[in-house]
């Protein structure tokens, strides 16, 4: 059993090869604060639903008529690949 690593070998052995892959972790937060951080309710952004159905068909309406400028462009590109 002394040739199998423990947990802690073994932990010890996945951090060096993630600190070499992606360099020093930042430091471990206390608990206390991780949950402070959690009960806390995020603020919301007040959302304008209308102007934003609004400019949701303003973009499908330019993506309309842009549609066959890329056509176009796509059949040109594939021209100059050949």
């Amino acid at each position: 059993m002394a040739n199998v690593p423990s947990s802690r070998q073994s932990r010890e052995e996945r951090d060096r090869f993630s600190r070499l892959m992606f360099g020093p972790f930042p430091p471990k937060r206390t608990g206390q604060r991780d949950e402070q951080t959690k009960t806390e309710p995020l603020p919301l952004p007040n959302i304008d639903l209308m102007k934003l159905v609004e400019n949701v068909g303003t973009l499908t309406d330019s993506l309309q008529q842009l549609k066959p400028l890329i056509k176009k462009i796509s059949s040109l590109i594939d021209g100059l690949k050949k």
